[in-house]
């Protein structure tokens, strides 16, 4: 006989602590069976109590990194929060892989993977349907010698006994309460049987916005039986055979509105004893997330015919579904040419069998109607996970997708973490897009993310664009993705015509920060509203001005967390600050000076919204930013008006510019197009020829041609010329020459170390001691210091320190080091050694940074 294994059980358990790597713990006897990966557990954490997510059961003993741990006896898991593991084993993985390529606390990870608000499971209420009310007793036969398998059946016939006992005289309780009451052995075991043979109702315990509802079950007894009971009523008859007909319990709501018959109808059969009534929590609906525009019916739908070149992408997708393997590929075309349509259809296919999908489009704007898209065409097999959800929908929305009911998730970056079973398509819409990237930790990329997820699970992978990352196009030359390319628009669509505006020779305003209405530009918009047509305007600024300056003493009303000018919200009377969230009131005269000198300077969107009225006060007008995204309900609003035609003109942020299908649209114009060419930023000038051809693909929609008008300081700029020519390859040339000449990704792999400090001192001094640390650590040959590497393309290059582009911001110093090497796991692992344990000061690993500010 083997040996017995007398080993301690150890659970590595990862916390929601700044800390890298996940804590030991025992596993005591009474935990032994419910502690397994997945599942989330109650420790200890010096005088704390945490709950953490087990990563790993082993039998090893543990090995402490540092000397004092050394000397702390481990301590015992204190409670399992859950039944059974609520994170299933492929986002495990995720969360360890997530953590380990970007060098993510794992308790942080798993912080983003799980909603804030899943309740623990003894949290959760339990009660007796009516079937479980009316069950006959549980007895523990005792007249014979039994068996083990009788022994076994007599256990499990007596815990669910005291349970049915103790819920019959308490009504709703907690499964805590309950189980306490009950004192079951089996308890949970026993609970799972109850409910699954309907006799028990579990469901979350009682949060915001929770809503219950009645639902109701046919009663014991035939078919026929029952209806006799019905007597001549139809309506009454027509529910009896509804709900034998659907094998399943229906909501009151649901019988009123698939049978067309009244509450009273059900009321009746409650009461005759044909049906029993029963409470459940209500789904809630997300109507006010979705697009009123609908989508096309299933007949206009039907007719709708691909393209050649959409027909053969959508093939490929689909052959690509039939193989059950990895293969990513990128869909490339310009915009207004159906990659929608193409990577629906491999949606349908996925859907049409047993698979699941996950669609990401970059900004929340995008989802309303989308969503609605996938409403009319998925039904119920669709879900909406995004932060403009409340707690208890997203919440309902994950649960839905991890029990499988929802097969289908849309949503922005953190929806590449759902919960899905049977994973076969992720689509990443608008790939190049740098909201992809989450900005806090952990700091991953939803794009790379759903390629890996893709490679774990054998699924197809779509990255879709109309101007591709340069990450993606170096992958398409060097064949780790396949391309698809649609070289048409759909219908009568055509590129619209473009149209230059240099702002030196327009004759206009030429105070600091004014951005101005030119008179070609005002003549395109007259145009345009006498044609009955629609407009977009693009300011990458929100607010009324990014300043407000008192014109007597130069005061500029800073923020005093960062440093930097507070934006001017004159709709709500304030100056906000956008980094850190500050926010007063604006006062009427300057605070320094007491001279009523305060004046706007600059132009925001709000800036933009009056000047426009002021020259079309018969034209009207919406804007589409941040803030309108804030308002529940708002971004849906506002796309719903200006699609059905009910706002002629349309002004925003970027977030107009992304994604969006107005027919109506006959001019898309960008007020200065110089915004982010200036920024210290190496893919500034990328991001801003992404944003120019996305604005231009909003126009021309339609039958009626569209123009596209660039207002610019820089006519010159090789990104703004080919963004007039509509000529993507002679960007990408350009762009990729500049990054391979100077080492700048995709030709390198970078991590950003950010080292931030309220003493400036302090933060300076632990960023010099960071840069040693790296050189000291470095290949031979190498050093650190500001612009520190040979010409070698294959060395490690290690700049920095140096201040931050905002050096300040709330309320800390921030210098930054950059590290670029030719390959991602020799430039993690030197960032990983030289990292301090105890820094100083608080130090941000930004692996593969999509912007430097």
């Amino acid at each position: 006989m083997p040996e017995p294994d007398l080993k301690q059980p150890y659970a590595a358990v990862a916390v929601p602590l700044p800390i890298d790597r996940a804590l030991d713990y025992l596993v005591p006897p009474s935990l032994d069976e419910r502690a397994l990966p997945g599942v989330r557990v109650r420790v200890p954490v010096g005088k704390r109590r945490l709950t953490g997510v087990v990563v790993e059961r082993h039998a090893r003993e543990p090995t402490p990194t540092d000397t004092e741990a050394r000397k702390i006896k481990l301590k015992p898991l204190e409670a399992a929060v859950d039944l059974a593991p609520i994170v299933p084993g492929e986002l495990l993985e995720l969360a360890t892989f997530v953590h380990e390529y970007y060098l993510a606390p794992i308790g942080e990870v798993f912080r983003s993977i799980l909603p804030s608000s899943l309740k623990a499971w003894g949290s959760q209420r339990v009660w007796l349907t009516d079937r479980g009310a009316l069950a006959p007793p549980r007895p523990v036969r005792s007249d014979r010698d039994p068996s083990g398998r009788d022994r076994a059946r007599d256990a499990e016939q007596a815990d669910e006994g005291r349970i049915l006992e103790a819920l019959r005289p308490g009504g709703r309780m907690s499964l805590a309460e309950l189980e306490t009451l009950s004192g079951s052995e089996g308890f949970h075991q026993a609970i799972e049987r109850l409910r699954k043979r309907g006799w028990l109702s579990v469901s979350e315990g009682p949060s915001s916005g929770s809503r219950y509802a009645t639902a109701v079950e046919l009663a014991k007894g035939s078919l026929e039986s029952l209806l006799e009971r019905c007597g001549r009523s139809k309506p009454a008859r027509a529910v009896v055979e509804w709900l034998a007909e659907a094998g399943r319990p229906a909501l009151r709501s649901e019988l009123e509105t698939e049978l067309e018959v009244s509450a009273g109808v059900v009321r009746r059969l409650i009461k005759l004893g044909v049906l029993r009534s029963f409470t459940q929590m209500a789904r809630l609906e997300l109507g006010e997330h979705l697009s009123t525009g609908g989508s096309p019916p299933d007949d206009e739908r039907a007719r709708i015919v691909l393209r050649p070149d959409q027909a053969e992408a959508a093939g490929q997708l689909t052959r690509a579904l039939t193989r059950g393997e990895f293969s990513p590929f990128l869909l490339h075309g310009m915009t207004g040419s159906g990659k929608t349509e193409v990577y629906l259809r491999a949606v349908e296919a996925v859907l049409g069998g047993t698979g699941s999908a996950i669609l990401l489009v970059p900004e929340i704007a995008l989802v309303p109607v989308l969503a609605q898209e996938l409403r009319g065409r998925f039904g119920r097999s669709a879900a909406i996970l995004h932060s403009g959800l409340s707690s208890p929908e997203r919440q309902q929305e994950w649960q839905r997708i991890r029990s499988g009911e929802a097969r289908l998730v849309l949503g922005p970056r953190s929806a590449v973490l759902a919960p899905v079973r049977n994973l076969e398509l992720l689509i990443v819409d608008e790939e190049h897009d740098s909201a992809y990237k989450q900005g806090t930790t952990p700091r991953y990329n939803a794009r790379d993310i759903a390629l890996w997820r893709g490679r774990e699970a054998g699924a197809t992978v779509a990255l879709v664009s109309a101007t591709p990352s340069l990450e993606s196009r170096l992958n398409v030359d060097r064949e780790r993705l396949a391309p698809l390319v649609l070289t048409e628009r759909v219908g009568l669509g055509r590129l619209p015509e473009s149209v230059l505006v240099d702002l030196r020779d327009s004759g206009g305003s030429r105070r600091p920060g004014t951005v101005e209405f030119s008179a070609r530009l005002i003549s395109e918009m007259e145009e345009a509203f006498a044609a009955g047509d629609q407009v977009i305007l693009l300011r990458n600024r929100r607010g009324y001005s990014p300043v407000l300056l008192c014109r007597a003493c130069g005061e500029d009303l800073r923020c005093e967390e960062c440093g930097l000018p507070r934006t001017f919200h004159k709709r709500f009377g304030e100056l906000r600050c956008h980094y850190c969230g500050s926010h007063r009131p604006a006062p009427l005269a300057c605070p320094t000076c007491k001279e009523e000198a305060l004046e706007p300077v600059g132009t925001g969107t709000e800036r933009v919204e009056e000047d426009f009225q002021e020259r079309f006060p018969d034209v009207s007008v919406a804007v589409l930013d941040r803030d309108t995204g804030q308002r529940r309900g708002g971004v849906a609003g506002v796309l719903d008006r200006f699609g059905r035609g009910e706002t002629q003109a349309l002004i925003g942020t970027q977030m107009v510019a992304k994604g969006h299908h107005f027919p109506g649209v006959a001019l898309a114009a960008v007020l200065q197009a110089d915004a982010y060419l200036s920024f210290p930023d190496f893919r500034a000038v990328e991001r801003t020829y992404n944003l120019l051809i996305q604005l231009g693909g909003r126009a021309g929609r339609g039958e009626r041609p569209g123009k596209f008008l660039i207002q610019t300081y820089h006519p010159d700029h090789y990104a703004i010329r080919a963004a007039l020519a509509h000529d993507d390859r002679a960007f990408a040339e350009e762009e990729m020459r500049f990054r391979r000449i100077f080492h700048y990704p995709p030709y390198t792999r970078m991590i950003q170390l950010m080292i931030r400090d309220r003493n400036r001192d302090r933060g300076a001094a632990t960023a010099e001691r960071l840069a040693h640390e790296l050189g000291r650590r470095a290949p031979v040959g190498f050093g650190a210091g500001a612009g520190v590497g040979g010409r070698d393309p294959r060395e490690i290059r290690i700049m920095g320190p140096a201040p931050a582009a905002f050096e300040r911001l709330r309320g800390k110093w921030r210098f930054q080091i950059l590290v670029r090497g030719p390959s991602a796991q020799g430039v993690r692992r030197l960032v990983k050694a030289a990292l301090p344990e105890r820094p100083a000061s608080e130090i941000v690993v930004d692996v593969d940074p999509m912007e430097l500010l």
